[in-house]
Parts: C-alpha cells; sequence; structure tokens
C-alpha cells in the first residue's frame, strides 16, 4: 500500500472526526477510556488549522487513511493532532506525516516539531521517540506549554501521564 501525504481538502475536512474517533478507541486498550471516548476534533478547528497552520492528509488507494493538525507555537511547528485509521496502523502513514511536518518545518524557518503525548502508552510517545523526538523537561517549556497543559488538564486529561516532546530540525 503506497501512502501519499498531501495538503488536506475541503471536502476531507468531513472525514476526519471519523477517522479521529476510530483511532482514539485504541487508547482503551491502556485504560484511556475517556480518551476514547472524548470530544474530536470540531471542523471549524480543523478549517482553522487548514486556514492558519498545517493540515496534511494521509491518503492509499485514493481514501484518506490519516491526519495531522499542527500550528506555529512558541518556536516550533506543533502538533496538535495525528491520527491514522486502525486499518493502517503499522503501515507508515504516522510516520510519513510526521516527516512531511518536519519539511514543513523546515521550509519556515522553524528549529523544531513538537507535540504533547502520553508517556506510558506503547503507541504514543515510544512511537514519537522512535522517530527523533525527545522529552521536554518542564524547566524548559515555553509559555505555549504551560497554557497547553492547564487546557489538558482542565479537560479532564490525566496531566500526570502526558509528556511534551520535541523533534529539532536539521537544515
Amino acid at each position: 500500500m503506497a501512502v501519499t501525504i498531501r495538503a488536506l481538502r475541503p471536502d476531507d475536512v468531513a472525514l476526519v472526526p471519523a477517522i479521529e474517533r476510530d483511532a482514539a478507541a485504541r487508547f482503551r486498550e491502556v485504560g484511556l477510556d475517556s480518551i476514547a471516548e472524548g470530544d474530536v476534533s470540531s471542523e471549524a478547528f480543523i478549517r482553522a488549522i487548514a486556514a492558519k497552520g498545517v493540515a496534511l492528509g494521509a491518503e492509499a488507494d485514493g481514501t484518506l487513511i490519516g491526519f495531522a493538525l499542527a500550528g506555529v507555537l512558541d518556536d516550533g511547528l506543533h502538533l496538535y493532532e495525528l491520527s491514522v485509521a486502525t486499518a493502517h496502523h503499522g503501515r507508515g502513514a504516522g510516520g510519513a506525516l510526521l516527516a512531511a511536518l518536519g519539511i514543513e518545518a523546515g521550509r519556515r524557518n522553524l528549529p523544531a516539531v513538537t507535540l504533547s503525548t502520553f508517556a506510558d502508552v506503547p503507541f504514543n510517545a515510544p512511537f514519537y521517540a522512535r522517530r527523533g523526538f525527545t522529552p521536554v523537561e518542564q524547566g524548559d517549556w515555553g509559555p505555549a506549554f504551560h497554557l497547553l497543559r492547564g487546557a489538558e488538564q482542565a479537560a479532564g486529561v490525566p496531566v500526570e501521564r502526558r509528556v511534551f516532546m520535541r523533534k529539532e530540525i536539521v537544515r
């Protein structure tokens, strides 16, 4: 299966929540039912990212199978969401989306790609670590990380299990 990474198109926006919900179901495997059952990204948020940030789609055989939503935060391109439909896990779509984000960060002269994820979930922090992301210590957080952590906590996300990660862009 060949995966193509491309910009999300306006007609993709309606497909993103179903992919996000499908991918989130996997969190039940690790006792995070609240994440699996939580809200998905709104169409307004997806459209705002597409207009002002980076909204990428992963396509296979003409079908959208995954996506990444990112925007500039502090000094990096911050990944808000990366989801791949479970039927396509382990086939390289997630890694291809991350690689495309790295290229986009470099194009924008940003020094890094950042994200917030679960430290102890095998398909979260270890997935990103295998692709060159490293944890960011709290003393090194920029203002946006503090705001994001507060928003995660207010949303009921177990922040004690979360970690910010960063991958420096090689130029």
